[in-house]
């Protein structure tokens, strides 16, 4: 008899063809659990632009503009088992001080008719004032309220789980960030068999790269005998004549998923720079797509401390220690080691075990879910409970 799969609905900031990570995530996370799991996805946008289609990939997308408790209910269809909130504040917000406030009151409303909700910590809110990064008290308070709120919660590196366990009395499951470009399909190609191409890939984040390390990196360039760099991602402004005429730049743009893919499959090196947030590497889906193919990776300045697993000159080089070993008299295979460590990590924050997370998260607060009702309709009659979740433990406030 064949497996009747369970139905989700995942709400997200945006969704392609608008760029955003956590929409990109979703949708690929949603792939794997149908594929593997018999879970099926529809979509919730928050914040639809005039190119949100109402089918993606086969998914069903809402665009939802009015932000109100009534419209989400209306939203949110009977056969759904379950909510997925993927949340990253800052892109759910409509100006600096926002706050989506709506957010919780509307998760609340859809526990109390009886379906669990998830939620996916993408990052936690901070301020920063020059060098010191402090927490975003606003926006801290509505993360903490989800977080209290939620039947099950996860997250993508070691320092956010801490942070969440101190909010929650429930547990908080770590998953680091899988590579959203997609994996290769085939065998990872050994360093000495590629191109001597070298990839700085992301957001606009690649303007540190070139703006506080340029000639470190003409320097390294020289060194691995790179020949080409490819600059992937949002156009920056920086002068590619710098890396000197041996180097050929190419400013691709932002290119389709699978051809960042094909790039990464056949090039060195790929250098990445998360002095942003040095204690995060885990989220990281930059440093994820490097090591989901097999690059050599390289993180532009110092050392980041280890975390999540990720630990300098096993998992990752940075820039000072490529120009260092590179004067000893056979380094390829130094970095050889480097990046097969790296690429056997990988397999623990593949989309595959991403989604056997999420798959058991769901399948348990299904269950809690569905077990929760059925004792309500088994109470005596005598009994007027006014809502349908009694198995839920008082939350506890934790100003």
């Amino acid at each position: 008899m064949p497996v009747q799969p369970l139905k989700i609905l995942q709400i997200v900031p945006r969704i392609a063809p608008d760029m955003d990570g956590v929409g990109e995530y979703a949708m690929r996370l949603s792939q794997q659990l149908k594929s593997d799991h018999h879970i099926d996805s529809e979509f919730l946008v928050v914040r639809p632009s005039d190119q949100t289609q109402p089918m993606l990939n086969g998914f069903t997308v809402h665009r939802f503009t009015q932000h109100t408790v009534r419209d989400f209910l209306t939203t949110v269809a009977a056969d759904i088992s379950a909510v997925v909130l993927q949340y990253s504040n800052y892109p759910y917000l409509q100006g600096k001080l926002d706050s989506p406030l709506w957010l919780g009151s509307a998760l609340k409303a859809l526990q109390d008719k009886g379906i669990p909700v998830l939620v996916m910590f993408h990052e936690l809110p901070t301020l920063k004032y020059g060098v010191l990064r402090v927490r975003n008290p606003i926006q801290s308070r509505l993360s903490r309220d989800l977080a209290q709120l939620a039947d099950g919660v996860i997250t993508n590196n070691e320092a956010f789980q801490q942070a969440l366990l101190g909010w929650r009395r429930g547990g908080v499951v770590c998953q680091p960030n899988f590579a959203t470009i997609g994996e290769p399909a085939e065998r990872v190609t050994p360093l000495n068999e590629r191109d001597r191409t070298l990839i700085v890939f992301g957001s606009t984040d690649r303007r540190r790269v070139y703006q506080s390390n340029l000639s470190m990196l003409r320097e390294i360039c020289e060194q691995l005998k790179i020949h080409t760099l490819y600059d992937v991602g949002r156009p920056v402004e920086w002068e590619p004549n710098s890396l000197g005429p041996t180097v050929t730049t190419v400013k691709t743009g932002v290119l389709p998923d699978r051809e960042v893919s094909a790039l990464m499959s056949r090039s060195f090196a790929g250098v990445f720079d998360y002095h942003r947030f040095p204690y995060n590497l885990g989220k990281s889906s930059v440093y994820a797509a490097y090591i989901a193919h097999g690059l050599l990776p390289i993180c532009n300045g110092r050392l980041l401390r280890p975390q999540d697993g990720i630990v300098a000159d096993q998992h990752y080089v940075d820039t000072f220690t490529v120009h260092a070993c590179s004067k000893d008299s056979s380094p390829d295979s130094w970095f050889q080691t480097i990046a097969t460590n790296a690429h056997t990590l990988y397999q623990n924050r593949s989309v595959a075990r991403c989604a056997q997370q999420y798959a058991d998260l769901i399948g348990s607060v299904v269950q809690s879910a569905t077990i929760s009702t059925e004792r309500m309709t088994t109470q005596p009659t005598t009994t007027q409970p006014t809502t349908t979740r009694t198995s839920r433990p008082a939350k506890v406030r934790q100003d």
